[in-house]
């Protein structure tokens, strides 16, 4: 399909970004990235300190075109000064200098932006207001991290409150990925700017899965997948449960999808809970084509987190016409209702076992072509990547007026 492009060229500065040593990085930022790209000319400025010896000190600056965006990663050594605040500096300083390299590069490749995007506060939100006062060129804010959420309680220090204040107060639009997110931030003073909920975009190549191979017919499937860090995940709850429900029936199996910190450790606590590989399948990480398929096969996904914003996985389960059994947490509760998935209070482990079991026997029936129609309606690239576009040019015409 041929999308007609809109004249708005969008340079966006990311905290988080798919990079060398970690593919998975911020994937959902490259995304929009790649939906605004469909509408109009995209460049994105990734920098990444690391304390790898094959890092030259002047810096490793890399360009790229990926998808139609103008990419430019910029990999700098991290500061060996033992002296932590003398550290810190030195660090503070090459980030900025790796930017300021990022910006001249990509410059060679893309025209002056009209708007500014910026991902993940408050570092990167300097550069917001440098194009702001220096350029005159207006800034987006789409904030991702849930520290925020007064379960984490990380957003602390004054200096960073501060500047986060003067970031937020300066920028045209906040976007955040639920409502949760936004009230979050606004309760810590992060006011006097408009908010916009924008979903994350699901990856293409869930919008076309694999034929369905015929499935056990009495043999259910529920998936779970994560980044395997159990102290939000709780995927030591979630292992707890299926014991307890496997002690009543075994007409189910578990696949957990995913890598992690805490990976080898829910693998030995599954054998402590004595479950076998026929119940519980760790499959290890997934990406793409393979995950699609394995999502695929489930019959229900099962998020059990302590505390999340809005996990992307729960908008892929729905494009593929999967109902989700998740904790009532974060923005999940904006997004999951009775027609497409089962809520429960976070840390409950007998709710968790009692809805499971209601799925299982038929209490609860879902709809899987109505969820994947409802779904695919709002988490497509072209459906994203418009809402960017419209936003991007309210904001344009708003500063013309003014």
């Amino acid at each position: 399909m041929t999308l007609k492009k809109d004249n708005i060229t969008v340079l966006h500065f990311a905290r988080w970004y798919p990079n060398r040593y970690d593919p998975m990085y911020g994937l959902f930022i490259q995304r929009h990235a790649e939906a605004v790209a469909l509408y109009g000319t995209v460049g994105v400025i990734y920098v990444h300190a690391t304390p790898d010896p094959l890092i030259p000190k002047r810096m490793e600056v890399c360009y790229h075109r990926e998808n139609g965006v103008h990419t430019v990663r910029v990999y700098y050594p991290v500061s060996r000064c033992k002296q932590k605040q003398i550290g810190q500096l030195i660090g503070m300083i090459r980030f900025y200098k790796a930017c300021n390299l990022g910006r001249n590069r990509i410059a060679r490749e893309m025209e002056k932006p009209d708007v500014v995007h910026i991902h993940i506060l408050t570092r990167m939100g300097i550069w917001g207001l440098y194009y702001k006062w220096m350029h005159q060129t207006p800034y987006v804010i789409s904030e991702h991290w849930s520290r925020y959420l007064e379960r984490t309680g990380s957003y602390q220090g004054w200096l960073r409150k501060f500047f986060t204040r003067m970031v937020v107060m300066n920028a045209s639009y906040v976007t955040t990925v639920t409502q949760n997110l936004a009230g979050a931030m606004q309760r810590h003073g992060l006011t006097g700017v408009p908010y916009q909920v924008l979903p994350n975009v699901v990856d293409p190549v869930f919008f076309n899965p694999p034929l369905i191979q015929s499935k056990p017919p009495n043999l259910k499937t529920f998936i779970h997948v994560s980044c395997f860090e159990d102290k939000s995940k709780n995927i030591s709850g979630l292992l707890r449960a299926v014991k307890l429900l496997f002690e009543k029936r075994n007409d189910f199996k578990v696949v957990l999808v995913g890598d992690g910190m805490d990976f080898d450790r829910m693998k030995n606590y599954a054998v402590e809970l004595n479950l076998n590989g026929k119940q519980v399948e760790f499959t290890g990480l997934l990406q793409g084509e393979e995950l699609v398929a394995q999502m695929s096969q489930a019959d229900m996904l099962l998020v059990t987190s302590h505390y999340e914003n809005l996990p992307v996985v729960i908008l892929e389960s729905f494009v593929l016409g999967i109902p989700v059994l998740a904790t009532r947490v974060g923005g999940i509760a904006e997004i999951v209702d009775p027609c497409n998935g089962l809520l429960i209070s976070p840390g409950d482990e007998n709710e968790l076992v009692a809805r499971m079991d209601d799925f299982l026997s038929g209490v609860f029936k879902f709809d899987s072509e109505m969820i994947k129609a409802n779904s695919r309606l709002h988490f497509t690239p072209q459906a994203v990547g418009q809402q960017l576009i419209d936003l991007y040019s309210l904001i344009l015409r708003k500063n013309d007026v003014d």
